[in-house]
């Protein structure tokens, strides 16, 4: 993937609000200068924000500061590659400068602020929410700008979310080397689900090993095991939820060799075992 620069608001417009839909998604890592709302209505797949993956699946609410990396890949990665969302796209001054260091607003600069890390909201702020974002799209301006604020406010008075990518990410991150690693990247997600060898990886970015094991960790903060560990367990997620294979060719299809190492891997990045994940998650989705 490549990572670069996005302008979006054009300078006549206070902010962008919009429905988007795609066959698949497969867009390149990216940063812009805007705060970024997503609520996916339909699709799964993986999200990377900054040094963060995890999976994604419809009614997932998301934020992202100013200039932090992330895409949401779903390309070969399920049956569900089709892609519908909400985006609601604004610079911090888009009600004047300085307009959220006022005490009234106080809460929202905090939220914008936590927003760096990449925000992902849960159930309970999700079921507030999904209908308010929603109906974003058919408002006029006038008052697209009310609810807008109403929208940021109830997000800033939420506790239920995590927050996804490192603190600090952004203080390391070099925009100037983003084309190596933009073929690492996507070199990784066309492949993961074979075995990589490092020095396979490494050939990719036209570095020594021990020089890719230092590049690499210092940009994701993760070693390239780490990295693929997350990506093939978010990518066993997926299939566990569709449901329809066994556990021993997940793990394959996932790109683990060994069932009892994929199953030791799975348990310490989730906290439960394949088997266990798979039951709560039909429970779920059957309540």
């Amino acid at each position: 993937m490549r990572i670069f620069r996005e302008n979006i608001v054009s300078p006549e417009n206070l902010f962008v609000v919009k429905e988007e839909r795609f066959k698949y998604n497969d867009f390149p890592f990216h940063a812009h200068a805007e705060y970024e709302i997503i609520l996916i209505l339909e699709g799964t797949g993986q999200r990377i924000v900054g040094d963060s993956i995890t999976e994604f699946s419809a009614a997932d609410l998301c934020m992202f500061g100013a200039n932090l990396p992330h895409t949401f890949y779903t390309r070969g990665l399920s049956k569900n590659e089709a892609i519908k969302q909400v985006v609601i796209q604004f610079n911090e001054n888009f009600l004047g400068a300085g307009f959220f260091d006022r005490k009234p607003f106080m809460a929202i600069k905090d939220l914008l602020q936590r927003s760096s890390q990449g925000i992902v909201f849960n159930e309970k702020t999700k079921a507030a929410l999904t209908q308010k974002i929603t109906a974003l799209v058919n408002k006029n301006a006038t008052e697209t700008v009310i609810e807008l604020l109403n929208i940021l406010h109830l997000l800033s008075q939420s506790a239920d979310y995590t927050l996804l990518s490192s603190p600090g990410f952004l203080h390391d991150l070099n925009f100037d080397d983003s084309s190596r690693m933009s073929k690492v990247y996507d070199y990784i997600l066309e492949n993961f689900k074979r075995d990589l060898s490092l020095d396979e990886v490494a050939s990719v970015a036209y570095l020594s090993p021990s020089a890719f094991c230092r590049y690499f960790k210092k940009f994701t903060r993760k070693t390239l095991s780490e990295f693929l560990i997350d990506l093939r367990i978010g990518y066993a997620c997926k299939l566990l939820q569709n449901n329809n294979m066994g556990i021993s060719q997940i793990s394959l299809d996932s790109g683990f060799n060994n069932v009892s190492y994929f199953n030791r891997k799975f348990k310490a990045v989730k906290g439960e075992t394949p088997m266990e994940y798979q039951k709560h998650f039909l429970i779920k989705r059957a309540n």
